[in-house]
């Protein structure tokens, strides 16, 4: 039971959240068209200037870009972007035509997304590796003839549901860092400490986890919280311990480990030392039992 109850707890009491501006995630993007082609040997398109954003994904063949004065050979699992105000020629290869699909889009949250994907007006090649996935979605939008709300959403929800899978699959090969402002960095750390308040915490691991030291986390999170990231995640353990203890029959010892302690008896100090008697007096005083009896 307390397993079960352990892992609803961190399974239903997960956060979400974003910074505030143009650069946010949650920005406004617009879906503007998408498409499949299978392109004649020797198809081109271009010379063109596009007035939004484009995404080409290939599901078979290979072709050739002119991006910018440079020219890139791309082939299956690949994708390429065209950046609106950007001239680009793209070219279907003579023996081995291309297939492929895409989506144009345009809003304020476009750049830091393709950003987040790993294209920028230097690296307009990626490659994704299974690009089924990007197939389905647009098929699925393809699907939706509706222009009501349903059907606007739907698409938008598959335009979406593609941007995160291509973030999610590492396209540019290598880690992302998300910046956060000042003020994020203490909510950040406020907010995992929420989450993660049961497992062995050290504030250095996540004042680097946040990117920042440790010493400029304590000053944020005071400025924030009236305390340091120590004392709010002291302050959070208790008061789950004070909730364990009063509504649960729980032993002690099962109550401690819950709260992030190995230690019982160290449990019961930090316990005795913030509410004046240790967790088992606690207990018989204020909890189920003792409602039960009443």
């Amino acid at each position: 039971m307390e397993e079960r109850r352990k892992k609803e707890f961190l399974e239903n009491s997960d956060y979400f959240f974003e910074t505030k501006g143009k650069t946010s995630a949650s920005a406004y993007v617009c879906l503007d068209f998408c498409g499949f082609e299978h392109c004649l040997p020797r198809h081109s398109y271009g010379p063109d200037i596009r007035k939004n954003y484009v995404i080409h994904v290939v599901l078979d063949g290979k072709g050739m870009l002119d991006h910018m004065g440079k020219r890139w050979w791309i082939e299956k699992g690949q994708a390429f972007i065209l950046y609106p105000g950007e001239e680009n020629t793209y070219y279907a290869d003579k023996n081995e035509p291309w297939y492929y699909c895409w989506i144009g889009f345009h809003g304020d949250g476009a750049e830091r997304i393709l950003e987040k994907i790993g294209f920028s007006r230097s690296r307009p090649v990626l490659t994704l590796g299974d690009v089924s996935g990007t197939e389905r979605m647009i098929m699925e939008m393809l699907s939706s003839k509706s222009l009501s709300l349903d059907g606007k959403l739907l698409r938008s929800a598959c335009m979406l549901k593609i941007f995160s899978e291509m973030i999610a699959e590492g396209a540019q090969g290598s880690e992302s860092v998300e910046t956060l402002g000042e003020v994020s960095y203490s909510e950040y750390a406020v907010r995992y400490i929420n989450n993660h308040f049961s497992e062995k915490i050290r504030i250095r691991d996540l004042a680097e986890r946040i990117g920042i030291s440790r010493s400029y986390l304590v000053k944020l999170m005071k400025q924030e919280t009236g305390m340091s990231p120590q004392e709010f995640l002291i302050e959070t353990r208790m008061r789950r311990a004070k909730d364990l203890l009063t509504r649960t029959h729980d032993p002690i010892r099962n109550i401690a480990s819950e709260c992030g302690y190995d230690d019982a008896l160290a449990f019961s100090k930090v316990f005795k030392s913030r509410f004046g008697m240790n967790p088992s007096d606690y207990k018989q005083t204020f909890g189920k039992s003792s409602r039960e009896k009443l």
